[in-house]
């Protein structure tokens, strides 16, 4: 069970941080430097950011349950 969760915890890791650098910039200039400083625009994007790289990490450990490679 470990096992499992520290490879969970790898990929939700790896894919936040590819997430981040592809579109930290540019959802910074979209909205505005004042919306991102005062928190609005930086909250928000970092709770979608979240959501994605969590459903992206169920589906990275479905394809892995389903094509049979054990992780328990």
């Amino acid at each position: 069970m470990i096992k499992f969760w520290i490879i969970t915890l790898l990929i939700f890791t790896v894919s936040t941080y590819i997430l981040s650098k592809l579109t930290l910039k540019e959802n910074r200039k979209e909205a505005g430097e004042q919306v991102w400083r005062y928190g609005y625009g930086r909250s928000t994007y970092w709770r979608i950011l979240c959501l994605c790289s969590i459903i992206i990490t169920i589906v990275i450990l479905f394809i892995m349950h389903w094509s049979g490679i054990s992780l328990v």
